[in-house]
């Protein structure tokens, strides 16, 4: 071997060298990257839109229980009527006592008038999520109405007033089964649709007593507007449009009831339409307050039922029905603010603003409502 040559030592070749710091620099960037993804948060979840705003309580399909879960109602509605009402224009119960024919025998006049009717119901309603965009709802109920009833003497046309009476009726409701389907919703707005039957399970032969013109009292059969049930099967399609923007709400919503046949005592009742337009404002999460117009028109009773023969208004089938304009104000409160957060209460009140009734007919003063609301 010659002096001055050396051989070189193992590993200590140029290419070497740059092939060892390369393996250094990955083996650095791989455990660098490691301990970001170890010290690095994971990302958030998005967070859910939020939930709409509740619908005034007097409108029906707007709402929805989420998939698998119940709701259970509980609700109760107060209304008063007084005062007859022929179209649009009001008129004395010396009026009807002395001018309007009965039904029965047009050459006599009325000789009962109504002062007052209080209605009070009372309903339970179950609902449940089938599925994402679609429930069933279920109702029934009972409802109590009392009246007043001035007495005219003898069967002339005098105005000569005998006295009053003090009578009502007490009774299970007609039950409802309906089904609701959401058929578009997007971050603001969403569409619904919902179809339900009335079924007959409320009475309609309940009896009163009246005082009658020739000073004694009998006990027949109470008038339409008294009876709880209608005993027939009618069939009810809605539909409900509502959207949100922040704190803002609004909707509109249309229900309809048709009645498919007579009932065995010979008579149904006219078709109802009820249109509904409002607009809401949540003040703070759970708090929202509702505006709410709503307009309906209801056709006069078909046939008669052979057994309400009584000389008042409410005793003749064509002095049933007109049209009315009513504006409610309301609230839903949740239970959070006290500890219960699947609970709520909803009240909502009003007043007609616009009745034009086929009448001589008594006249809607207000309503009021109150409902107690629970998520299962």
């Amino acid at each position: 071997m010659k002096k001055g040559r050396h051989l070189p030592k193992q590993g200590s070749h140029p290419h070497a060298a740059l092939a060892g710091a390369a393996l250094s620099l990955i083996a650095f960037g791989a455990h660098a990257a490691d301990v970001v993804k170890k010290v690095s948060p994971a990302p958030a979840p998005a967070a859910a839109p939020p939930a709409p705003p509740p619908a005034p309580m007097g409108v029906f399909g707007a709402d929805m229980p989420a998939p698998g879960k119940w709701g259970l109602s509980v609700t109760a509605n107060f209304a008063n009527a007084a005062g007859q009402r022929i179209g649009n224009r009001y008129v004395t119960p010396e009026f009807v006592a002395t001018t309007v024919p009965y039904f029965f025998n047009p050459a006599q006049t009325l000789r009962l008038v109504p002062q007052n009717v209080s209605l009070a119901t009372q309903t339970v309603g179950i609902a449940y999520g089938v599925m994402k965009d679609v429930a069933v709802v279920v109702t029934a109920g009972m409802a109590e109405r009392n009246l007043e009833m001035l007495t005219f003497q003898g069967l002339g046309r005098n105005a000569n007033r005998l006295g009053r009476s003090y009578t009502g009726t007490t009774g299970f409701g007609d039950m409802t089964v309906s089904g609701i389907y959401r058929i578009y919703q997007d971050e603001i707005h969403r569409i619904q649709v919902n179809l339900g039957m009335s079924f007959p399970t409320g009475s309609n032969e309940q009896t009163f007593t009246l005082l009658q013109p020739n000073g004694t009292y009998a006990t027949s059969r109470a008038f339409y507007a008294l009876q709880p049930g209608s005993n027939t099967y009618d069939i009810m399609p809605g539909i409900v449009y509502a959207g949100f923007l922040g704190q803002w709400s609004w909707g509109a919503s249309y229900r309809g009831r048709f009645p498919l046949a007579a009932n065995p005592q010979g008579y149904r009742w006219g078709d109802y339409h009820e249109f509904n337009g409002w607009g809401g404002y949540t003040w703070t999460p759970g708090l929202t307050t509702t505006f709410r117009v709503a307009g309906s028109t209801l056709g006069h009773i078909r046939g008669f039922d052979n057994e309400i023969r009584g000389r008042a208004p409410a005793a003749n089938p064509n002095f049933y029905g007109g049209e009315r304009v009513e504006l409610f104000g309301g609230a839903t409160i949740s239970g959070k603010f006290i500890g219960y957060e699947n609970a709520s209460v909803a009240i909502e009140a009003g007043l007609p603003v616009y009745q034009n009734l086929n009448g001589p007919q008594i006249m809607k003063n207000w309503q009021a409502g109150m409902s107690l609301r629970l998520k299962i």
